[in-house]
């Protein structure tokens, strides 16, 4: 099989898993939901390995983490929703990585003033969601710190320069917030069987839109190569 078929393949698998997921959230399939998973990020590892003629070794390490947060929060224990903060924390955390080492020069101020916005966002947001209480009350925010300035990084390049690889980006680190928010609102205020269909969706376009990211500034890294 040449390799534009197993990308094609792997592409295929990955949003059907990404469909199976919607269908057992949206009907409450506990069964399927353990079963497939924690199969979606790898999924889409594998895709990027066989895409990528430039392993970014950080954005694998960006995927395990997600992966072990996906799994993490299948789960409804405390103590597991906490492990799956913190890994979802390092996931977020090998992204940035990610972003300096694959996206443009970073320019500091446009990053800084595109963060704000994110920040005063995520900070109303806990302090009328969540207790300091709480046990994921500080995990959470330092999550919404990383994910604003994620955020802002994404919106800052695009502004900064509105090409194809950086379109890619603030359309992940939209779709990534929006997440976020559904995530705090499903599990610290208002828990409602519709966010979870709807998660499933935002986070499988999310990540496979970060995952085009890091494949066109590949493409863009060799067009620009003297």
């Amino acid at each position: 099989m040449n390799r534009e078929l197993k990308i094609k393949g792997f592409t295929a698998l990955y949003f059907t898993i990404a469909f199976v997921l919607l269908v057992a959230e949206y009907c409450k399939l506990t069964s399927l939901l353990f079963f497939f998973k924690p199969l979606l990020i790898p999924s889409l590892a594998v895709l990027y390995l066989i895409s990528s003629r430039d392993k970014c070794y950080g954005y694998l390490i960006a995927l395990f983490f997600a992966c072990c947060s996906n799994v993490f929060l299948l789960f409804t224990d405390t103590q597991l929703l906490f492990y799956g903060i913190i890994a979802f924390l390092f996931y977020r955390i090998a992204t940035i990585v990610t972003i300096f080492r694959k996206g443009d020069k970073i320019v500091l101020l446009p990053v800084v003033l595109a963060t704000v916005p994110f920040l005063f966002i995520f900070s109303y947001l806990i302090y009328v969601m969540i207790s300091p209480d709480n046990p994921n009350f500080y995990p959470t925010i330092i999550n919404d710190i990383i994910i604003s300035i994620f955020s802002g990084l994404g919106l800052a390049h695009y502004v900064m320069n509105d090409s194809k690889q950086n379109s890619w980006l603030i359309i992940s680190t939209l779709l990534f917030t929006f997440l976020v928010v559904l995530f705090m609102v499903e599990t610290f205020y208002i828990p409602n069987d519709v966010f979870k269909p709807l998660s499933a969706v935002v986070f499988s376009l999310a990540h496979y839109a970060f995952y085009l990211f890091v494949i066109e500034s590949e493409h863009q890294t060799t067009i620009d190569l003297p």
